[in-house]
């Protein structure tokens, strides 16, 4: 009889991690990017976030952009990190909500940055 320990669910196939990675990367980066044009044209007046719009009044763009990559490091190893411990169902479930959020806020801040150029 086999113990509980060896039970697991299925392995999450690679390429659904990389799409996610993938998704992440290019939802963030979309938000840095069009912060990029709006502030350019427009001024840090324009940035609805007042944190980001602190850093980048007090440290300019070298700020955010390390920033950025700093939460697509974290966030991805958190993703990373939930799909590699198979143990349980509802772990398996948090890291693709903690990969949509990241992804829906990336593309938030975007599109809301679109709006405002």
């Amino acid at each position: 009889m086999r113990g509980r320990a060896s039970q697991g669910n299925p392995p999450t196939p690679s390429g659904i991690v990389r799409f996610r990675l993938t998704a992440l990367f290019a939802a963030q980066f979309f938000d840095l990017g069009t912060f990029s044009l709006m502030v350019d044209r427009h001024g840090v007046v324009a940035e609805a976030n007042p944190i980001v719009a602190q850093g980048f009044a007090d440290w300019g763009m070298p700020l955010v952009v390390v920033t950025k990559i700093a939460l697509v490091l974290l966030v991805g190893s958190i993703v990373v990190l939930l799909t590699e411990r198979q143990t349980r169902r509802t772990t398996l479930g948090l890291a693709a909500f903690v990969a949509v959020a990241a992804v829906v806020a990336g593309f938030t801040g975007g599109v809301s940055n679109l709006a405002t150029l």
